[in-house]
């Protein structure tokens, strides 16, 4: 029989076994670097590029794999210029200095041989001061450029929601499934049993429905799953804004301009002042419809509050205890601005108006 020492140091290293046995177990997943394609991806990591949920009388949910990957949250502040006014006039003085000495010395060396000659070594040198001449009048005007360029993008920047500064660096460790569109008012009605829209259609997104009627429709979705071990849920703000961006930087992920949301979302200026069957604009590098406008979608968490950590951010959450919950996305009634990749907004989590609607995530089933 084992003393109770021996008993205890068995014990330890059994129960040390199994956490480096589970520790090396957890599978590590490549970040997505913005550029392969979704389904190359999934054939790299071995899963599944797309999955399709039955709902149950002929209606299906369509799901798309989101990369595991880094990108920056938030709004950044514009990169300061590279080159400086200050810099390029050093070029100019030092170039036109050295011009002046040398064109000095090669006129007193003429007038004392009476002749215009001169060596290949002062030719040389020449050649060099005028090209440092020249090309500190060059960058100059590039500095000109550049300054202006960030006082520019400074000015807008300024006036961004201090709610979504300052950018920040955040990993998506472990890839995931979302819905390719908003859930729409078929799929809502397979699942509950009735439909609360406003805008009435089969193929419409969802609206009118509060983050309480969003996870309660996650809740009974899951209990169709026949993996008893998943669970659908809202996603996190992180996991929205990296999926919405597909690894862009820009206000929208089809560009800058209040045109290229045009081409991705419905808004202000172009809904007509309603909902749009999902799917009809362009969607974003990662197979993904509607992130922007049509309708506000909801998200797990609220908002947490933007910091400046020393190293990138894995999978960030907001604060549970609060009550309002994320909105993001914009709707068929957002101005431009609010339907940004960047752009936050949260309410009460029992909110209901037509200008709601959500999308769903599946985690993955491995470790």
């Amino acid at each position: 029989m084992l003393s109770r020492p021996r008993l205890m140091s068995l014990l330890t290293l059994v129960l040390l076994s199994l956490t480096l046995g589970a520790a090396e177990g957890a599978r590590v997943f490549p970040l997505w670097d913005g550029k392969e394609t979704v389904a190359s991806y999934a054939e790299r990591v071995k899963l599944p590029a797309t999955k399709s949920l039955d709902l149950g009388g002929g209606v299906t949910l369509d799901l798309v794999l989101i990369p595991a990957g880094q990108f920056i949250m938030g709004s950044e502040e514009p990169a300061k210029p590279t080159i400086t006014v200050e810099d390029a006039t050093r070029l100019i003085v030092l170039g036109g200095v050295g011009m002046a000495v040398l064109l000095l010395v090669l006129s007193i060396d003429c007038y004392r041989k009476r002749k215009l000659s001169f060596s290949l070594r002062t030719l040389l040198l020449l050649t060099i001061t005028t090209g440092l001449c020249l090309g500190g009048i060059a960058r100059r005007r590039l500095a000109l450029e550049e300054a202006a360029r960030y006082e520019k993008e400074m000015v807008a920047f300024n006036v961004l929601p201090s709610d979504e500064k300052p950018g920040h660096s955040v990993t998506i460790t472990q890839p995931f499934y979302m819905g390719k569109y908003t859930v729409t008012q078929e799929q809502y009605t397979a699942v509950i049993g009735s439909n609360p829209s406003h805008f009435r259609g089969v193929n419409l997104p969802v609206e009118t429905v509060s983050w309480n009627d969003a996870t309660a429709f996650c809740k009974k979705l899951t209990e169709k799953l026949p993996n008893k071990s998943q669970s659908i849920r809202l996603p996190t703000e992180a996991q929205w804004e990296h999926a919405c961006r597909a690894g862009t930087r820009t206000r929208f992920y089809t560009g800058d301009s209040d045109i290229d949301l045009n081409a991705a979302g419905w808004n202000r200026s172009n809904s007509g002042s309603k909902t749009h069957p999902v799917g009809q604009l362009k969607a974003n590098a990662l197979g993904l419809y509607d992130m922007h406008g049509n309708v506000w979608q909801w998200c797990q968490d609220n908002m947490r509050e933007y910091g400046r950590p020393t190293t990138s951010l894995k999978n960030p959450t907001g604060l549970t205890q609060e009550s309002a919950r994320v909105l993001r996305g914009g709707s068929w009634l957002s101005y431009p601005d609010d339907c940004r990749s960047a752009y936050r907004y949260y309410y009460t989590p029992g909110l209901r108006i037509n200008l709601i609607g959500f999308r769903i995530v599946l985690p993955l089933d491995i470790p």
